[in-house]
């Protein structure tokens, strides 16, 4: 099952503190895939479904490799449109990958690795800051939360700017705060 486009995009411009953030609050904590280094720190963000092998990579997946040094056939996963590489071990064509511009994280060489904590069909996302496993069942829903985590803190932002003050604002638990959020969603068109 492929990721939906507007929960891609979300995703993408959020950022993994954000959906990390919302991810506790499902009582998510470690969903983090520690040891794993983008190819470039120049690389897009990425976000889409797992999948373990090229036949079941749908054009937006995130094809996962375990294994010692493994290389990926770039060709073709450029030309089946993945959004990127997730990979155990170390990429032995990184540059190829690259090349390309196809976003990758790979464990650098050291003692061999445990498997990936990921299942098929989990979004794998990950930016510069890190990346994220997200069960496919919650994915729709963290995006959206911290899309409205993200809006509420650019609200916060434009009241300080204008001299407003920060009383109330910091938690939008009081009921001027939601009103005064909702108003600006408003005028904003959001």
């Amino acid at each position: 099952m492929a990721l939906a486009p507007a929960t891609r995009d979300k995703l993408i411009s959020v950022g993994t503190a954000r959906v990390a953030a919302a991810l506790a609050r499902h009582g998510l904590r470690r969903q983090s895939l520690s040891g794993l280094r983008p190819l470039s720190p120049f690389q897009d963000a990425m976000a889409g479904a797992a999948a373990t092998a090229i036949d079941a990579c749908p054009p937006g997946g995130v094809l996962t490799m375990e294994g010692s040094v493994t290389s990926a056939p770039v060709a073709l996963l450029v030309r089946r449109k993945v959004a990127g590489i997730v990979s155990n071990s170390s990429l032995r064509n990184a540059a190829d990958i690259a090349r390309t511009g196809l976003p990758a994280w790979q464990r650098l060489s050291g003692p061999p690795a445990k498997p990936l904590p990921i299942e098929a069909r989990d979004v794998l996302f990950g930016d510069r800051a890190g990346l994220l496993v997200i069960p496919a069942s919650l994915a729709d829903q963290v995006a959206e939360e911290a899309a409205e985590a993200m809006a509420y803190e650019e609200f916060v932002a434009e009241q300080v700017d204008s001299g407003g003050g920060v009383y109330g604002l910091h938690i939008p638990s009081g009921e001027h705060a939601r009103r005064a959020f909702a108003a600006w969603r408003r005028i904003r068109g959001r």
